[in-house]
């Protein structure tokens, strides 16, 4: 586990316990650092050297009239650094310096790597890394003139394809254009576009005429309104002058109508492709003045102008009824006379021309629905004519495309659009190759070697997750942590293993149990008074049977009449520790087989009683569950001061949780450095799930000749209680 990894704050302790670990691992870091050093050596001994060469290109740009950039693939300047380090290019320059092979070839066995950089005054600055001096010094200048020379053998070829394809691609649209133009012809036939257009250009003007008919009909009806008015029933002339200006103005529209009418007959379009835009023919200009003609009654209307100035002048002189005014009022009267004839002769011709307007306007209304017929026809043909030729490729444009491109391309077949010029070697090779280098591989090495010396350790302890620090397993399971067992020596086995007043050189370790003994009997005194206490761990082999011995033999010290129970009647081994055989004992007991005085036997240990498993059996799961153990715990309560159950590990097996009902509590048991977190909490749980009362855990089996060990647990060791004077305690 790694320390202080879990804490917000990084302490002194933390930093200890880091070089504690450091030197745990002090070997392993030292043999990685060693291996990283040792593969450096090997790769300087065995890589092959690479020497370095700078040189200056510069790059121009040229624009020219007719940009070719997209007919021979013509390069920015941005695309040039990676363009002349192409493959193909390197092979070409390789082949050129007298060395043959594939690209690969060369990078394993001569280029090792090649750069190439634009900067802003577009000059190009290439490096390249190769593995002889000669190459590195003419490797850029050699790549420089393949580079030019394939850009020009590309043009040519990119050329001739291109005139090759063009020209097959000009004929065949041709022949497609054709084609196409054939096709048009023959759905304008066959869909009588022409025949439409015809019958649509003899009656296009019937819209215009019944508009210009209806405004004649209405003006002429106002006009014969107007000569019904009484106040006009004695004034001829003004009735002539109505009916005159109303034939003049009719005379003058009829003249303007068969002018336009003639101008546009003549330039008539019967195309259907042709636009509404486009208008031709000849205007005309009218003058109604200038068209005016001479009337009939004119004459006499000046006739009696002349003859009413000379009655007015006569009237001067003599009187009305005379005689000299007998003859002009005579004329008068006869003039009078013709203007009614007159009236009379304009008013027939006024009236026919009326109905015939109105006969005419019939007419017309009559044909309107074959006009509107014939239009929305035209109007339908000219929209399948206008889809057809847009479901048709423009080959016209194509063709004028291509020849635009041809032309270009012979135009700019020749021309260079990026003119490249080699300036000098700015950092020629001396001679000396530049990898691998001494000091920065051993750096390099050192380097890798601390990482991993660093890493792997950390890396370590970052998956390790058993148990071995005691605050941290309080803080995870939120028990009592009662005390810590040292490593006991490897030889040691049986008795050996069991504390004694009479070993001096085990008072330390006597000293550990009294610290458990002590935290237990503490415990009790908060949650239930620790008469039957089991001792127990997640999985086997974790030491709890020795716990559970030493803990007994602690109790029995204090004058308490203790029992040790072993109730693992399927591999009990506390018989073993005793030196005694394993029956009669517990499984004899509860099969009738022995009495509790045959089964329970004294030790060397004063107050101390063991009852051994006695006869292994595979079903002492139904044994330690029946009413007779309850029964003879009972029995064994009222004998003995402190009863410790020694039991089977929790895992696995059902006795542990069966047993939680008959003991006052549970001493948890955890293998220092081997006891997974993950199994001991769920042992804990199972336990908790059957109403276990945890008095605590002990880590057992702590080395603390680890540095780390040592360090957090120092008051545990040998020497916290033999090295110091007790003068100074």
């Amino acid at each position: 586990m790694i320390p202080g990894f879990k804490a917000r704050v990084f302490s002194l302790h933390d930093v200890l316990m880091y070089l504690a670990i450091a030197r745990k691992h002090v070997r392993l870091m030292a043999l990685l650092i060693c291996f990283s050093l040792m593969c450096g050596l090997t790769f300087y001994i065995f890589a092959r050297p690479v020497y370095h060469a700078q040189a200056l290109i510069h790059v121009e740009d040229l624009s020219r009239p007719i940009d070719t950039d997209k007919l021979y693939n013509d390069s920015q300047l941005a695309a040039v650094p990676m363009q002349l380090t192409a493959p193909h290019i390197m092979e070409r320059t390789a082949h050129a310096l007298g060395v043959d092979g594939s690209n690969r070839d060369l990078e394993e066995k001569y280029l090792t790597k090649i750069t190439a950089v634009l900067d802003q005054q577009h000059n190009l600055t290439v490096n390249v890394w190769v593995a002889t001096p000669e190459l590195a010094n003419n490797w850029t200048e050699t790549m420089l003139r393949e580079f030019v020379a394939y850009r020009a053998e590309k043009r040519i070829e990119d050329r001739d394809l291109k005139f090759k394809t063009f020209t097959k691609e000009v004929a065949e649209a041709s022949g497609r254009l054709d084609q196409q133009t054939s096709e048009k012809i023959s759905f304008q036939d066959q869909r009588g576009v022409t025949e439409a257009l015809i019958r649509l250009k003899s009656i296009s003007t019937l819209p215009d005429d019944l508009s210009r008919l209806t405004s004649r009909i209405d003006e002429m009806g106002r006009v014969r309104i107007r000569l019904q008015d009484p106040s006009l029933e004695n004034d001829v002339v003004a009735k002539l002058s109505l009916i005159s200006s109303i034939e003049e103005k009719s005379d003058t529209q009829l003249h303007v109508g068969q002018s336009v009418e003639k101008g546009s007959g003549n330039n008539a379009d019967h195309s259907p492709e042709k636009k509404s835009g486009d208008q031709s023919g000849t205007s005309v200009i009218v003058v109604p003045s200038l068209m005016k003609s001479q009337r009939p009654w004119d004459s006499l209307l000046q006739e009696q102008q002349q003859i009413k100035a000379h009655s007015d002048e006569l009237l001067k002189i003599f009187k009305l009824g005379s005689a000299k005014m007998a003859e002009p009022t005579r004329q008068l009267e006869a003039i009078q006379e013709k203007l009614e004839a007159e009236y009379q002769v304009a008013q027939t011709r006024f009236d026919l021309e009326y109905q015939e307007q109105i006969n005419k306007k019939k007419d017309l209304e009559g044909r309107l629905p074959e006009y509107n017929a014939i239009k929305s026809k035209y109007e339908k043909l000219l929209t399948e004519a206008a889809l057809f030729n847009v479901s048709k490729l423009p080959y016209e444009n194509y063709i004028a495309e291509m020849k635009r491109n041809l032309e270009a391309t012979e135009y700019g077949g020749e021309k260079e659009r990026v003119n490249f010029e080699y300036l000098a070697l700015t950092q020629p090779s001396d001679g000396r190759p530049v990898s691998p280098n001494r000091a920065k591989l051993v750096l390099i090495s050192l380097a890798v070697g601390l990482a991993l010396a660093l890493g792997i350790p950390f890396l370590i302890e970052y998956l390790d997750h058993t148990l071995t620090n005691l605050e941290e397993v309080e803080s995870v399971f939120r028990m009592r942590g009662l005390g810590i067992v040292p490593q006991i020596d490897a030889s040691s086995s049986g008795a050996a293993a069991l504390i004694s007043r009479d070993e001096g050189h085990k008072d330390a370790l006597i000293e550990n149990f009294r610290v458990i003994r002590t935290n237990v009997l503490s415990m009790g005194s908060m949650t239930k008074e620790p008469h039957v206490i089991m001792v127990t761990s997640a999985m086997p082999k974790e030491g709890k049977t020795v716990v559970s011995s030493n803990l007994a033999v602690s109790f029995a010290h204090t004058g308490a009449r203790t029992l040790l129970i072993d109730t693992d009647l399927r591999r009990g081994r506390l018989h073993r520790l005793f030196g005694y055989r394993k029956d009669p004992g517990l499984s004899n007991l509860l099969l009738g087989e022995a009495t509790l005085e045959q089964a329970c036997r004294s030790t060397g240990q004063e107050n101390l009683t063991i009852l051994s498993a006695g006869r292994h059996l595979e079903s002492g799961t139904e044994l330690l569950g029946s009413s007779r153990f309850r029964e003879l715990m009972q029995t064994l309560r009222a004998r003995y001061d402190r009863i410790i159950v020694d039991t089977p590990p929790v895992l696995g097996l059902s006795e542990t949780a069966m047993m939680q009902s008959i003991v006052d509590g549970v001493l948890f048991v955890i293998w220092t450095g081997n006891t997974p977190a993950r199994s001991a909490k769920s042992a804990v749980d199972m336990l908790a799930a059957n109403g276990a009362n945890f008095y605590g855990f002990v880590l057992n089996r702590l080395d603390l000749s680890a540095t780390a060990n040592y360090y957090q647990y120092y008051y545990y060791s040998h020497d916290y209680y033999y090295q110091h004077p007790l003068e100074n305690a």
